[in-house]
């Protein structure tokens, strides 16, 4: 038998059906071109499954259809990014304290003074003692210059302390943002997996997963392990870490607290 005209109308159907999928896909991507964090989508397409009508040129395809919607994220690409995200908001923390600690012991203005200042000024007025001891304004000057030395080292600790003191203060404050991230990359993981665990794709709430470890990564050094079941359904299993130490577990949807 001669398929018929109806089953030519179905091929159109499935041609137009799986080109309307393109055309939302290129839609959402288009409306997302300024979206922090979102990756660009393709549609996954295959022929139908072929028809046999005993016919003498055998099978007869069926149209086409969409199998997925895929995200073009690269997870190698996301692990190099992350890896130099840790190195610069480590450097650049670092940058920030020695610049402050320098502006605490050195100042380059020789007439506001400053440690470093007042030090030279001390050992210069030792050399000049040693050449006058019994001068009595060579005595008076290093007295003076002994004790502005002292003002200084006294004022450089206090600073010092006060910086070491803020430092503790950000280390406390940044345990609970790294928490935080925690949290909430373990409710997104659950609801993704709730979503895929048919094999489906939930590409959005991955893209915002994503971001988050983006975010987290400034923070501190991460290393995300995903495992997908054979066949492509049921769950997946999903681990953020730090140093070694897990923070988030797929297995039992909990967040584990980082601490310093």
């Amino acid at each position: 038998d001669m398929p018929s005209t109806f089953f030519g109308l179905n091929i159109v159907r499935t041609g137009m059906s799986t080109y309307n999928v393109w055309l939302n896909t290129t839609a959402h991507n288009i409306s997302n071109v300024k979206t922090v964090g979102y990756t660009r989508q393709t549609v996954n397409q295959a022929a139908g499954k072929p028809i046999s009508f005993g016919t003498r040129y055998g099978m007869v395809g069926s149209g086409t259809e969409a199998i997925s919607i895929d995200s073009e994220r690269d997870v190698y690409y996301d692990a190099k990014y992350r890896l130099s995200n840790t190195d610069y908001g480590k450097y650049e923390t670092f940058a920030y304290y020695m610049d402050s600690i320098e502006k605490s012991l050195y100042v380059k203005d020789s007439e506001t003074g400053g440690l470093t200042n007042a030090l030279d000024n001390f050992f210069q007025s030792i050399k000049d003692l040693t050449t006058g001891a019994s001068d009595t304004t060579k005595r008076t000057k290093t007295i003076g210059d002994a004790d502005m030395l002292t003002h200084y080292v006294k004022q450089a600790a206090n600073d010092l302390q006060t910086m070491q003191k803020d430092v503790n203060d950000q280390i406390a404050k940044t345990v609970d943002r790294i928490n935080s991230y925690g949290q909430e990359i373990a409710s997104l993981t659950k609801q993704i997996n709730t979503l895929e665990i048919y094999g489906t794709k939930a590409n959005d709430l991955r893209d915002q997963r994503a971001k988050l470890l983006d975010e987290l990564s400034e923070l501190v050094d991460v290393q995300v392990m995903e495992k997908v079941p054979a066949g492509g359904e049921g769950l997946t299993q999903y681990i953020v870490s730090i140093g070694g130490a897990k923070l988030v577990d797929t297995n039992d949807h909990y967040t584990i607290s980082y601490e310093v």
